[in-house]
């Protein structure tokens, strides 16, 4: 093996490993991101706003392959997140029209992606826990 090979193979395993680490456990992303941007940047609302952005994509990423490990035979659960986030954007949406009169794309993606956070961190810990229990009830 020449040298550019094995760096390669190097650098591709470290970050095989680490997406895995950061799919299985997306919360270690959020103080990471924020650490390593906030020493970059040196602002603090940046930071944040990146380690939330970065740490929600991560979360999706894990509902989503958890999902499927529970529940192999069942519909993609990439159906059941494109479903969330167009209804979510239409309801946004249609409630800003009603209330503004006028509609912002920009802002009703905005706020759906900040709820997606939380919704998505919540349906992680109980997938997490239902992942669990149906492995300790194969035992």
């Amino acid at each position: 093996m020449t040298f550019f090979s094995k760096l390669w193979s190097f650098i591709s395993g470290t970050w095989t490993y680490f997406w895995a680490i950061m799919t299985a456990f997306p919360f270690l992303a959020f103080p990471l991101a924020y650490f390593l941007l906030y020493l970059w940047k040196r602002d603090r609302r940046l930071a944040g706003r990146w380690a939330i952005n970065i740490t929600n994509f991560l979360l999706i990423r894990a509902v989503a392959v958890a999902y499927s490990v529970i529940w192999p035979d069942a519909v993609s659960a990439w159906w059941w997140i494109t479903g969330f986030f167009l209804a979510a954007i239409s309801l946004i949406g249609w409630i800003q029209v009603r209330w503004k009169g006028k509609l912002s794309l920009l802002k009703a993606s905005f706020s759906v992606w900040r709820l997606s956070f939380l919704l998505f961190g919540l349906v992680y810990v109980v997938l997490y826990t239902t992942g669990i229990v149906k492995t300790m009830g194969n035992v």
